[in-house]
């Protein structure tokens, strides 16, 4: 048996992973993470998000920086 094993149904992956090779609570972190992006994927968020993201960072760095850099 190979460490990772993917079959295909059709509709299905079925994926196989030997436990010596991973830790149960890296793999539930791991399929958090891949649902995670599936919710993500189906949000559909325009380009406009990427401004609130933008103004939302220099918004807190302008209230922390003080606490990462001293001023001389």
């Amino acid at each position: 048996m190979n460490a990772i094993e993917v079959q295909t149904s059709p509709d299905r992956y079925i994926i196989s992973i030997d436990k010596s090779l991973m830790d149960k609570d890296i793999l539930f972190s791991f399929l958090e993470r891949l649902k995670l992006e599936e919710l993500a994927r189906k949000v559909n968020f325009d380009e406009s998000i990427l401004e609130i993201g933008e103004e939302i960072n220099d918004n807190w760095w302008k209230n922390n920086k003080s606490r990462f850099i001293p001023e001389a």
